[in-house]
C-alpha cells in the first residue's frame, strides 16, 4: 500500500505586522486557493485580485496550513503570479491545470507549465503534486480516455524535466467518478477525489461520518491498486441559498469545519479544505437559489477567519492541531516510485509514521450515489 509519511511541523502563527486574526490552534493539512476576483466579462484589474492582495492573503494561509492547491495556471495567470509568492511565503503548492470541454484550455495550461517548468520553479521541494483537470470527467467535459491522456502528457514533460520528475500527478474529480472509473486510479499516481455532504442534503450532526463512510470504500478500492487518496476539495457553506443542497448557515459551516477537521487528525487525513476565503464576487454569475457557491471560505473576503469557526475552537478542549503535513509517495504510472512532501517540518521514518491501513471491517456497504461536487468552484 502506498504510505502517506507524516512530520509534525509547528504551528506558524501570521505576522503580526499585517494585524491578521490569531487563528488558535488551527492547522490544515492544505487548503484551495483561488486569486479571482470578478467575472469572465471583468476587466483584468477587476478580474484578478492584485499581488499585494495575494501576499497578504497567503500569509494569512500560512497561519493554518503548509500547504495550498491551485486549479488553473492560466486564469489570472497563477503560474507567475501565485506560485512564486506561494513559495517566498513558504508554502508548499499542488498545481492545477484546468480542463474543460475545450482543447484549447488544456492546451493553454500546458503551454503554461512549459513555461514554468523552464524557469526552474518546479521542483520537488516547493511542488507536491500536480492535478489535470478537476471535475472534468464529472461534468462529462472530457472522457476518461481524454482525462488519461492529458494526464499522460504531462507526464511526459515532467520526466524530461529533472525537477519536476519526481512530482506525483493525479486527476481531480468526485469519489463516485473514480469507484465508476478503476482505470482512472490505475493512471493516477495517487487519488485525488472530492467529498460534499452539503451537496448530498445530509444532516450535519452525521455529515462527517457520511463524509468518512463514502472515503473509506474508496481507500479500500484504491489500495488494490497500492494508490492513495487524499481529498481535494470538502467544505460546508456558510451563508446563501443552494436548490437540493444542506441548509447553509454560519453554525454548520463551523460544525462540518470541526467535525471533519477533528476526524482527519485522527483518521491521519491528506485534504485540501475548500476553501480559503469567501467569494462574493461570484455572486452576479449565480442563478438565485445557488449563492451558496460565494460562501465556502474559512475566511471572509477581507481575511478574517470567521468568527463562528474560531468560536468553535476557542470553546474545545482537544489538544491536536492537525497539522501533521504529507508525504505522498506514490506509485507512478511507470511503476516507479515518487515521492513528495507538504511538510517543513522534520524527516520521520515510516516505521514512526506510517498512515493506519483501512481494513474491509472498517468499510460499510456505500449505498449512497448521490454526487458529491460542488458547482464549478474554480473558474
Amino acid at each position: 500500500m502506498v504510505n502517506v509519511l507524516r512530520t509534525t511541523s509547528a504551528l506558524a502563527m501570521v505576522a503580526a505586522s499585517f494585524g491578521f486574526v490569531d487563528a488558535g490552534n488551527i492547522k490544515c493539512t492544505g487548503i484551495n486557493y483561488n486569486i479571482r476576483a470578478g467575472p469572465d466579462w471583468a476587466t483584468a484589474n477587476e478580474k484578478c485580485k492584485p499581488a499585494s492582495q495575494i501576499a497578504t492573503e497567503l500569509a494569512t494561509l500560512k497561519g493554518v496550513t503548509d500547504a495550498i492547491r491551485l486549479y488553473s495556471l492560466t486564469d489570472c495567470d497563477q503560474a507567475t503570479a501565485v506560485v512564486p509568492a506561494a513559495i517566498e511565503a513558504g508554502l508548499k503548492i499542488e498545481l492545477g491545470m484546468w480542463v474543460d470541454s475545450s482543447t484549447s484550455s488544456f492546451e493553454a495550461e500546458k503551454a503554461a507549465f512549459q513555461t514554468l517548468l523552464e524557469t526552474g520553479v518546479v521542483q520537488s521541494e516547493h511542488i507536491v503534486g500536480i492535478h489535470v483537470g478537476s471535475e472534468a470527467v464529472y461534468r462529462g467535459d472530457v472522457t476518461v480516455e481524454v482525462a488519461i491522456s492529458n494526464l499522460e502528457e504531462i507526464r511526459t514533460l515532467c520526466k524530461a524535466n529533472s525537477g519536476a520528475a519526481s512530482i506525483p500527478l493525479t486527476i481531480a474529480d468526485i469519489g463516485d467518478t473514480y469507484s465508476a472509473y478503476p482505470k482512472l486510479i490505475e493512471a493516477v499516481d495517487y487519488v485525488s477525489a472530492n467529498y460534499f455532504p452539503f451537496w448530498e442534503k445530509v444532516d450535519i450532526d452525521g455529515a462527517a461520518d457520511s463524509f468518512y463512510k463514502r472515503f473509506s470504500a474508496l481507500v479500500e478500492t484504491a489500495s488494490t491498486y497500492n494508490k492513495e487518496v487524499i481529498v481535494g476539495e470538502t467544505g460546508w457553506a456558510s451563508d446563501g441559498t443552494g436548490a437540493g443542497a444542506s441548509p447553509a448557515t454560519a453554525a454548520n459551516a463551523a460544525k462540518y469545519f470541526y467535525d471533519f477537521y477533528t476526524l482527519a487528525a485522527e483518521k491521519n487525513l491528506m485534504y485540501y479544505y475548500f476553501s480559503a476565503f469567501d467569494e462574493p464576487w461570484k455572486l452576479p454569475t449565480l442563478e438565485a437559489n445557488e449563492t451558496v457557491e460565494a460562501y465556502f471560505g474559512l475566511f471572509t473576503e477581507e481575511g478574517v477567519l470567521k468568527d463562528v469557526i474560531s468560536a468553535k475552537f476557542d470553546n474545545t478542549t482537544a489538544s491536536f492541531d492537525g497539522s501533521d503535513s504529507a508525504t505522498i509517495t506514490a506509485v507512478g504510472g511507470d511503476d516507479t516510485t515518487t515521492t513528495s512532501t507538504a511538510s517543513d517540518g522534520d524527516d520521520a521514518t515510516s516505521d514512526d509514521a506510517t498512515q493506519d491501513e483501512t481494513t474491509s471491517d472498517d468499510v460499510e456497504d456505500d449505498t449512497t450515489t448521490a454526487s458529491s461536487s460542488h458547482k464549478d468552484c474554480a473558474m
